[in-house]
């Protein structure tokens, strides 16, 4: 059995097996940001531009005013980016896979529908995961935010948002080994086989899983710290060159989206293939 260093080591080492693919990825994500960013630029320019002609009360009523064009460039920049997320969780889905077959290349990218499929399953899964924690939480809060309904209320809505983050927490352990027994057994009802997920992490041990996963992400946020510093500094320097606090903020942008991104997404899915794999080998050695 592979110890808790061995395994993240491992993760953090595989997107270097092959930075070409790890940079593909990388351009998807950038192009996904580029175009999120145009998005966002379209939509606050023309509520700048509707609130000097003629000031409105609510995003709602901006939003109605914007002219056909800009409507249909908006929804336009959502359905791309959507479809450019669904991707690239196509390819970390087959990322996983290459973890639990113990496979020391990087996936392909060629199959475009087969990850367009597969990216689209990995997203209903987490919506699926992530429904009940978010109405718990968004309850809690209301109920502790609300000063009409008196201190007691407030007191129970404090209590349900506890319990709804220790939930939270508990339901995206979980998610963790459902998106990989799915990955797995490459069947969308495998992610809620919930007797057996649970008895997958119970073969790895709940301490060790979820030390595995903290060691993942100290890991990562060490890593993510110190190459923001580097290309904050780079992109500090041009935007005094250049005179522009807008540049820093896209040659950051860029820097992440194309390295750090795609380097994190590869190297966290890699170790989740580790973890699977481990607790099924666990639990065929105590058959």
């Amino acid at each position: 059995m592979a110890s808790i260093t061995d395994v993240v080591k491992e993760g953090l080492k595989y997107p270097f097996n092959d930075g070409k693919k790890v940079l593909t990825l990388g351009i998807i994500f950038l192009v996904s940001s580029l175009v999120s960013l145009a998005m966002e630029y379209l939509v606050f320019d023309n509520m700048r531009i509707l609130a000097n002609l003629a000031p409105v009360d609510s995003v709602q009523a901006a939003l109605s005013a914007l002219p056909p064009s800009s409507l249909a460039l908006i929804v336009l920049s959502w359905i791309v980016t959507f479809v450019l997320m669904v991707f690239a969780s196509g390819y970390i889905y087959d990322v996983i896979k290459y973890g639990i077959e113990g496979r020391s290349e990087l996936p392909e990218f060629s199959d475009i529908k087969g990850l367009l499929l597969k990216g689209l399953r990995a997203f209903v899964v987490g919506l699926a995961y992530s429904i009940l924690p978010m109405i718990l939480f968004f309850l809690g809060l209301m109920l502790t935010v609300n000063e009409s309904v008196g201190t007691s209320v407030n007191a129970i809505g404090g209590i349900i948002l506890l319990l709804a983050i220790i939930f939270a927490i508990f339901v995206s352990l979980v998610n963790v080994m459902a998106l990989c027994n799915m990955v797995d057994k490459d069947e969308f009802a495998a992610a809620f086989r919930f007797k057996e997920i649970l008895g997958l992490i119970k073969n790895l041990g709940w301490g060790r899983f979820i030390g595995i996963l903290l060691f993942t992400v100290i890991a990562v946020m060490i890593i993510t710290l110190f190459c923001g510093f580097i290309f904050g500094a780079i992109a500090g320097i041009v935007s005094m060159i250049v005179g522009s606090a807008f540049v820093m903020a896209l040659i950051n942008m860029i820097l992440n989206s194309l390295l750090i991104n795609p380097f994190v997404s590869i190297a966290i899915s890699r170790v989740y293939g580790s973890i699977y794999k481990e607790a099924t080998k666990t639990e065929l050695e105590t058959i």
